[in-house]
């Protein structure tokens, strides 16, 4: 059996636990207190200034905040509070697993002032606040979810029918004030095509099998405000014409009496064009069900949390209608009010309410909301000057009261046994052990990867379920497509585990007809190449095996095999994502990009589309032969070719030394390169135009020509790094989100290519550049943002952002990391066997065979030798511990690397 069939079907991180930095707007702890609903308890700490400030350790914002520390199973993790300066008057705020469903929550505050300091701490229990609700139906009725539908038929074509966005069902939408917090209706990205309903003939269907006494039926469906859409509903044979209230509100609809018991079919039809219907779901129950006694409350109030006193001093207990068990929480130090109250805004109340900061105070500050709070209010805290000052908290989870309480009971709560215990769990916190050279980076990096493995939020629905996700910043609370596969090559340098799962959340089950993959944003398929890096890393033959049929089916709809796919529609062979997102490449305001956004120009091809189609055939190619799959590579070599030829053939223009956008008529034919409406200049000089370099098929010539923009001063090369758009470009500026600034992922793509290239100095200088630049600001400001002005050369956006900048980890590991051995695009390592002086590597190297590519080795110093089948081969040495070998292209054999000291 594969070791790896667990991740069948599941797009979660299924080894986790349930405990997890998951809350989206807050640094602490939760615990998924039911999955299916998606509530989640929050546990953490608020540092202030004694009768000052409160400090809310904020994710959304610049507040200070920062991660600190992680372990890749998330079994510890830590943040850090400023509160003066840097680093000078701080709170170290860690949560660790001591046992389990018992953590230990641990501030330290820490005083390097030398004047004594008078602080204070909010310890809060906090139920997640949802936007959906849930139904509070009288004995004998039950909800019956509008997206556990038989069949959805539109009345047109829809391009999305194998792929929705955001891994949903056909019609799925999230909404706001819905059960679950989705329903049928407009689905999150639409180019065109318009809500469930909105044409006539549109219909769904549903059977489930009814209980004894369940006779009544409601439908809760919204249509827009003044809008009359009608439906045509059957029950079981039985028509009528249903009118949906165009009130903008969902409405109960008596929808009448089933007159049988056992299995109900219902069939809706849109009976006029209308602006739509979103669909909630049905109440079914008994024949004395009326609309009025069914409610659909805000999910906090619904679970009506209550606390009681705890089972030793200090401590209380926290349980809830519905939850699936309940808390008991300790904690070191008297506290001087404990207080409870509902909320709509924490953040502001924290950060504006005066009287919070008083224990007297005990209501007045409650604004309407759905968020349920306990504090904790820990106060006075004495630190002393040049020293710390801790605090424990204990949080035990159980089925009920006495079962959490038994587990606070079983610990040691003695400050000495508690500090052993943190220390423990601190010990799994991740650990960088570079050679000479990377020790300077050590610090950031650990700030980076303690950021991208706690980026990771709940609930995120996928598929139907709701999921652990890591998202690329806590403020962007989704599945993100591209960014996630980059997260993936990052987390390859943290754990392979970590790595696999990310993966796993973004292809499906080869048979899955609704999604050909889960698309959230840019269709860049990054996924592919945490595929082949996980290969060249592990030679893991289990998960090749395993994820080449998902990947198989991911790469299907992007080459146009999947008939509904609009990708390959074009009569050129240039491949189109833009109805299924207006970003090709991930850069946002890229000129001609924005302007087929704004100017609604569909017919335009970009490059940088079908480039990383043919990488990922060839990816998927060279994995097929190594699984002996003789039927497939025939597949990929002929759109291999002909994708290479449409590049070449329609997109290269020879005048300027790029591959452009390329025009096509209403029939789809190719109408020659678009040109800048203004300018009347190529619209593509920047990466995009650069992008073919990652697939493998410019010539000679063009690969010079790409490589010298790229590296030109004066074109795209900046003291910071590669510039999304050539300077010389009359549409280039300086105020964009892309145009005018570096980010890191497409210079981890034009770093692979130019280790394909031979150009290990010109990689070596990507690399340095980003890691130098990086490491400046991350010990400036301890923020991980998303991107670098090419004005100010700071770094701004998103200020916890590990998505997009986790390259900045792959490139520390490829040179600081002994024993690491990495590659190009085109060298498949099929084995890798390391030892202290000699290394050992089967290679396939693809290409043409008048070409060579570099392969760099961490040696950790010293001189190394090497040879290929059985040839010397040329080897030069990057830094002082990291060599870069010289291979020739289009062969396969042995490599080994020895030390020259080996023996001596």
């Amino acid at each position: 059996m594969n070791q790896y069939e667990y991740l069948k079907g599941s797009h979660d991180l299924e080894t986790l636990t349930d405990w997890g930095p998951f809350i989206r707007d807050l640094y602490g702890l939760s615990h998924i207190a039911d999955r299916k609903r998606g509530l989640k308890l929050d546990f953490f700490f608020v540092p202030g200034i004694l009768r000052r400030k409160f400090f809310l350790p904020e994710t959304l914002r610049e507040s200070g905040c920062s991660p600190l520390e992680a372990a890749p199973d998330l079994s510890y993790f830590s943040f850090r509070q400023q509160m003066e300066g840097v680093d000078e008057l701080y709170a170290d705020l860690a949560y660790g697993r001591i046992a389990d469903d018992l953590w230990l929550c641990r501030c330290e505050f820490v005083n390097k002032t030398d004047k004594l300091r008078g602080m204070s701490l909010l310890s809060y229990a906090r139920l997640s606040p949802r936007p959906d609700v849930v139904p509070q139906l009288p004995e004998g009725a039950r909800w019956i979810d509008a997206l556990s539908y038989v069949d959805i038929a539109y009345s047109y074509t829809r391009f999305d029918h194998n792929l929705t966005f955001s891994g949903g069902r056909r019609g799925e939408q999230d909404y706001p004030g819905t059960v679950g917090g989705s329903c049928v209706g407009q689905p999150f990205y639409d180019r065109t095509l318009p809500c469930f309903a909105a044409k006539k003939n549109d219909s769904i269907r549903y059977e489930w099998q009814s209980f004894a006494g369940e006779e009544v039926l409601f439908l809760r469906a919204q249509s827009e405000l003044g809008d009359s859409p009608r439906m045509e509903c059957v029950i079981n044979g039985q028509k009528q014409l249903v009118l949906i209230p165009g009130t903008g509100k969902f409405e109960l609809i008596f929808l009448g009496t089933l007159h049988a018991n056992g299995k109900v079919q219902i069939k809706l039809t849109a009976d006029n064009d209308s602006k739509g219907v979103r669909i909630d779901g049905f109440v079914i129950g008994k024949a004395d069900l009326r609309a009025d006694k069914i409610v659909f409350a805000p999910i906090g109030r619904a679970v009506a949390p209550k606390t009681e006193p705890g089972p030793v001093s200090e401590s209380f207990l926290l349980s809830g209608t519905g939850l699936q068990g309940s808390y008991a929480l300790w904690r070191s130090m008297p506290a001087a009010a404990d207080r409870e109250y509902w909320t709509g805004d924490l953040a502001k109340l924290v950060n504006y309410s005066y009287g919070l900061r008083h224990v007297y105070y005990h209501g007045g500050w409650e604004s309407p909301g759905d968020e349920y709070c306990h504090d904790t209010y820990i106060v006075p805290v004495s630190v002393p000057a040049d020293g710390s000052t801790v605090i424990h908290v204990l949080v035990g989870a159980g089925a009920n009261g006495k079962k959490a309480s038994e587990k606070l009971l079983a610990q040691d709560r003695s400050f000495e046994a508690l500090e052993k215990a943190y220390l423990a769990a601190k010990n799994r916190a991740l650990k960088f052990t570079p050679v000479s050279g990377g020790e300077q980076y050590e610090f950031t990096q650990k700030i980076t990867a303690a950021t991208c493995l706690t980026n990771i939020n709940f609930p995120i629905r996928a598929r139907g379920k709701n999921i652990r996700h890591h998202v690329p910043d806590k403020y962007f609370n989704s599945l993100y497509s591209w960014d996630s596969g980059f997260i993936g090559l990052g987390f390859l340098e943290l754990d392979k585990t970590r790595a696999i799962e990310n993966l796993n959340v973004y292809v499906t089950e080869p048979d899955d007809d609704e999604n050909a993959f889960i698309l959230h944003g840019t269709p860049l398929p990054v996924q592919a190449y945490l595929y082949a890096e996980i290969w060249n890393r592990y030679q893991d033959r289990e998960m090749l095996e395993f994820f080449y049929p998902r990947l198989r089916h991911f790469y299907d709809f992007i080459a146009g095999h999947i008939p509904t796919s609009t990708f390959r529609s074009a009569k050129s062979n240039l491949l189109r994502s833009w109805d299924y997102f207006y970003n090709s490449g991930g850069w946002d305001d890229y000129p001609p990009q924005w302007y087929v956004y704004n100017h609604k120009k569909y017919e335009v091809a970009p490059a940088v589309t079908t480039a990383h189609a043919i990488r990922f055939a060839k990816i998927l190619r060279r994995a097929a032969l190594e699984l002996g799959k003789i039927a497939d590579p025939a597949i990929y070599e002929a759109d291999i070719q002909a994708f290479t030829r449409a590049l070449q053939e329609l997109s290269w223009s020879e005048s300027d030394g790029v591959f452009s956008y390329v025009l096509h008529d209403k029939d789809g034919n190719p109408d020659g390169i678009w040109m800048d409406p203004d300018s009347g200049e190529n619209f593509n000089l920047g990466m995009d135009g650069c992008s073919p370099l990652v697939s493998g098929i410019c010539t000679t010539k063009q690969r010079k020509r790409l490589f010298d923009r790229l590296s030109d001063p004066n074109g795209m090369w900046l003291n910071i790094g590669i510039s999304t758009v050539d300077r010389r470009a009359p549409y280039f500026r300086t105020d964009g989100y892309w145009n005018g600034c570096v980010w890191m992922p497409h210079q981890w793509f034009f770093w692979k290519a130019a280790l394909d290239d031979g150009r290990s100095d010109f990689a070596w200088k990507i690399a340095d550049t980003a890691l130098r630049i990086w490491h400046s600001e991350v010990r400036l400001s301890r923020y991980t943002f998303e991107h670098f002005s090419l004005v100010s050369e700071r770094g701004e956006g998103c200020c916890h952002f590990g998505g997009l900048s986790s390259p900045v980890l792959n490139w520390y590991g490829a040179y600081y990391e002994k024993g690491r051995m990495t590659a190009g695009f085109d060298t498949w390592i099929r084995s890798l066997d390391v030892t202290e002086n000699r290394a050992s590597a089967d290679l396939v190297i693809e290409g043409c065979e008048d070409d060579c590519c570099s392969l760099l080795f961490v040696t950790g110093g010293g001189d190394w030798n090497a040879d290929y089948c059985g040839k010397t081969v040329p080897v030069s040495s990057v830094t002082a511990s990291c060599i870069a070998v010289i291979l020739p292209k289009h062969t396969e054999g042995t490599l080994t690397i020895t030390s020259a000291n080996a023996g001596k």
